[in-house]
């Protein structure tokens, strides 16, 4: 329960507005100061129901709180985290539509565990109103299988086909093959780990639609 999180602001490729925010979990102790440690010691002492438990409920929490102080848009997305094969039970699922009920329309949960997804289990999570992301497409389990089973409704490229796209054609046929495939089912694409404004012209050229801060820090 002492993990908190951070909101990056997620980009039009188009008109440059903030249109979402993805929660990043953070954590400061003696003994744990990073997610891949916390993740990585729940899954050994198969805690990790509780992980992606104290991410839905802690990330909604925080994210409404800073909506109501004017600091992040009320027609915002928040993009959450997700662990592929672990859901929430029925009596969590009623909790979370009791607490954030306002949330429901605006959630965006990520599938972000490189394992094989499981079909009866991704089931189960569609019983929270919202969307589907994919994340780190391109890296190998994000295959087109799982694209089909999952149906997102956006597209997270990985940092990997992203890095150096400016200069590699190949990198650049794959972006634009999977932004034809994806805006022909009404899905969009998010280009990640962008840092520099030559990566950010080749995508939107592309059609990225959406893109994190990741290049705005990185200027700053």
């Amino acid at each position: 329960e002492r993990m908190y999180y951070y909101f990056q602001p997620i980009f039009s490729a188009q008109t440059g507005r903030v249109v979402a925010y993805e929660a990043l979990m953070r954590v400061n102790t003696p003994t744990l100061t990073s997610p891949s440690q916390v993740m990585a010691l729940a899954h050994e002492l198969d805690c990790l129901y509780d992980i992606e438990r104290i991410t839905m409920f802690h990330s909604s929490e925080a994210f409404e709180k800073l909506q109501s102080r004017g600091l992040i848009r009320k027609d915002a997305l928040l993009f959450v985290n997700s662990i592929a094969n672990v859901n929430l039970n029925d009596e969590d699922v009623q909790e979370y539509h009791r607490r954030y009920p306002d949330l429901l329309k605006q959630l965006v949960v990520e599938i972000t565990e490189q394992e094989d997804l499981d079909r009866a289990c991704l089931e189960r999570k569609r019983n929270i109103p919202g969307f589907f992301a994919l994340d780190d497409y391109g890296t190998g389990y994000s295959n087109e299988l799982n694209l089909l089973e999952l149906s997102p409704r956006y597209i997270k490229i990985d940092i990997s086909i992203i890095r150096g796209i400016e200069k590699d054609l190949d990198k650049q046929q794959i972006v634009s093959n999977i932004v034809a495939y994806a805006h022909a089912r009404s899905m969009q694409i998010l280009a990640e780990g962008i840092e520099e404004e030559i990566q950010l012209r080749k995508v939107i050229d592309l059609g990225v639609d959406v893109a994190p801060e990741t290049y705005v820090e990185t200027a700053k």
